[in-house]
C-alpha cells in the first residue's frame, strides 16, 4: 500500500495524534486486543478490542508482551454487527447537492439516520474492487467515528460523552447511483440502503484513540486526500449537531451498547458535489480541488486530527 509523501509533514493530522492507540490484531492465528506504539505492538490475551470494550478491560494494563508491528497483522479495530450512520450533519455537505426533501439551502432539524451491515467493514489494507461491486459512482466520506463504552439509552447531549470509549476514523464509501432515485416527474429522493451496503463499503482506521485523550471532540480537523489532492477539509466544529447531540439522538431510537460505532457524517467536498445528474450543486470547499468519483488506481486517505487515518486503494 502506498502512502503519498504529501502527508509527511509534522503539521499533518496523521502526525498530530494521541500517544495511546488501541487496536485488534491477528497474533499467531488468534485475534487479540493490542496497544500500538509506533513500530511495536503490545499484545494482550483479550480476544479483540471488541471484547475489551464490552468487558471494560484495561487494554494497556493487560499487555503481556511486545512485538514488532510487522510481526502482527492489524484487523479492523472493531467488528460490530451494524454501524450506526448519520448524515446531513455538515452544512457544506447539505449545500453541495439538491435532493427532494433536502434542499441545498436547508438546515435539517434532525440528522439522517441509517445502518450499515457489519459485513461491509473492510480489513486494513484490503482494496475496494470496483469490478465485483459493479459500482459506477463510488464516493468517499471521511467521518469521525464514535465508539460507545457504556450502555446509553435516552441520554442527554450533556451526558452522552460520558458513554464514549474512544474515537476513530471512518470512510463511509457510497455508491451514489444507488443512493438517488429519480421519479418520472424528475424529482429525486435518497435511498441509503443499497448505496451504503456492499463489500468493503466501510473503512475504519486501524486504531482507536481512548476518549480520555480527546475530552472535547468538537474541534478536530477532518480531511480527505485522493492521490495526494485535497478534496475535503473542515472541522468537527462545523457539525450542525454536536457529537453529544448525535449520540443522544441515536440513543433515543436504540439502546447503545459497548462496542457500538456511530459514524457522525461527512463535510462537503464529495464527488457528488460535481454530479449535476444527481443534483450536485458544484460547490467546492475553500482550498480544495473539485470533488470527483473514485476510479481504479485511486488511493483515498481519510485523516482526523489527533485521531489517525484510514487508507483505501481502489482497484478494477
Amino acid at each position: 500500500m502506498r502512502l503519498a509523501s504529501t502527508f509527511a509533514s509534522d503539521q499533518d493530522p496523521i502526525k498530530r495524534k494521541a500517544d495511546t492507540m488501541l487496536a485488534s490484531a491477528w497474533v499467531d492465528g488468534a485475534r487479540r486486543a493490542v496497544v500500538v506504539d509506533d513500530d511495536r505492538v503490545g499484545v494482550t490475551p483479550i480476544p479483540g478490542l471488541d471484547a475489551a470494550v464490552r468487558g471494560g478491560f484495561d487494554v494497556a494494563g493487560a499487555v503481556t508482551e511486545w512485538r514488532d508491528r510487522c510481526a502482527v497483522v492489524l484487523d479492523a479495530p472493531l467488528r460490530p454487527p451494524v454501524v450506526f450512520c448519520l448524515g446531513q450533519t455538515y452544512s457544506s455537505h447539505v449545500q453541495e447537492k439538491e435532493v427532494a426533501g433536502h434542499p441545498a439551502d436547508d438546515h435539517p432539524e434532525l440528522p439522517e439516520f441509517f445502518l450499515k451491515a457489519g459485513q461491509t467493514i473492510a480489513a486494513p489494507g484490503r482494496p475496494l474492487r470496483l469490478g465485483p461491486t459493479r459500482i459506477t459512482k463510488l464516493d468517499y466520506e471521511t467521518e469521525l467515528g464514535v465508539v460507545i463504552g457504556t450502555q446509553a439509552h435516552f441520554v442527554t447531549a450533556e451526558q452522552a460523552l460520558q458513554h464514549v470509549f474512544g474515537y476513530m476514523v471512518v470512510n463511509d464509501l457510497s455508491a451514489r447511483e444507488r443512493q438517488i432515485r429519480t421519479a418520472p416527474d424528475g424529482t429525486r429522493r435518497m435511498a441509503a440502503d443499497a448505496a451504503k451496503n456492499f463489500d468493503g463499503a466501510t473503512v475504519f482506521g486501524e486504531t482507536v484513540v481512548p476518549a480520555a485523550h480527546i475530552p472535547e471532540p468538537g474541534s478536530l480537523a477532518v480531511t480527505t486526500h485522493v492521490n495526494g489532492e485535497l478534496r475535503q477539509s473542515d472541522t468537527t466544529g462545523a457539525l450542525l449537531f454536536s457529537v453529544g447531540e448525535l449520540i443522544a439522538f441515536v440513543s433515543r431510537h436504540l439502546t447503545l451498547r459497548p462496542g457500538d460505532v456511530i459514524a457522525t457524517g461527512t463535510p462537503g467536498g464529495t464527488g457528488w458535489s460535481t454530479d449535476s445528474e444527481l443534483g450536485g450543486t458544484g460547490r467546492t470547499p475553500a482550498g480544495c480541488a473539485p470533488g470527483r468519483y473514485l476510479s481504479a488506481g485511486d488511493q483515498v486517505l481519510s485523516a482526523i486530527e489527533r485521531v489517525g487515518h484510514a487508507v483505501v486503494d481502489v482497484t478494477a
